[in-house]
């Protein structure tokens, strides 16, 4: 898999002329509602690189006061979207002078600097400064241009929709074992560079509250699977 920086995509060019399928987003935790747009930017087959456009650290951060914690750390994500196919992840610093693109100026970045054949965006998708551009408004963007957008539906699990914000709060209150069930590889606590324990504080990550509890690790690249004691302050682990 490729990866870009913003910076190496818009001035060096290097997916220019290439036909690929595009989609945007934070993709935190990658739940069975971002498969089904991931899906969408996979199923073009040869010929045509699927590109995910995604943020070096959550957008939420430069919001003071929003940031709620990452269900997946930037490693977890680059590496489950490699796990899934993605051809190319272009990372996106969500820096003062990005947050002042219009949506219209973005897309129109992104197409001057690879061939556009098919845009996948979830329902509720907006992006562009004051998020002044809503799914609805891509469409209409590139409705005659041969573009083809796909706005994908909600998904819902037990009638109520998958959202980012509903796992960090199954994760918070410590109900992991329905995860699985909503989560496309689960969740599981990056602890690369920790031998056997780490501070709260060391990670951007949601954590689950103070107990005991069996689950996967992340550790540089690999899942393993540990006995975990969560207390207030730290989080230790034994493996299994």
């Amino acid at each position: 898999m490729n990866i870009f920086s913003w910076k190496e995509f818009t001035e060096k060019k290097p997916l220019a002329g290439i036909p690929s399928a595009i989609t945007v987003g934070v993709f935190d935790g990658i739940h069975k509602g971002h498969m089904e747009i991931l899906r969408q930017v996979l199923s073009q087959g040869n010929g045509i690189q699927s590109v995910v456009f995604t943020f070096r650290e959550n957008p939420a951060l430069y919001f003071k006061g929003s940031f709620k914690g990452d269900i997946y750390t930037l490693q977890q994500k680059v590496s489950a979207l490699d796990a899934l196919g993605i051809d190319t992840v272009v990372l996106i610093d969500f820096s003062a002078d990005f947050v002042k693109l219009s949506g219209r100026q973005f897309f129109s970045i992104i197409g001057a600097s690879l061939m556009l054949e098919k845009i996948a965006v979830g329902y509720d998708f907006k992006c562009g400064c004051g998020n002044d551009t809503s799914a609805g408004d891509i469409m209409s963007m590139f409705e005659g241009t041969g573009v083809d957008v796909q706005v994908v539906p909600e998904f819902k699990y037990s009638g109520v929709p998958v959202k980012s914000t509903m796992i960090r709060t199954f994760i918070q209150v410590g109900e992991l074992d329905i995860l699985p069930q909503l989560m496309e590889f689960g969740y599981s606590i990056d602890i690369s560079g920790h031998r056997s324990s780490m501070l709260r504080s060391d990670t951007t990550q949601v954590l689950p509250p103070a107990g005991s509890y069996s689950m996967r690790l992340y550790d540089r690249g690999e899942y393993r699977n540990a006995s975990i004691t969560a207390g207030k302050t730290a989080v230790g682990w034994e493996f299994i």
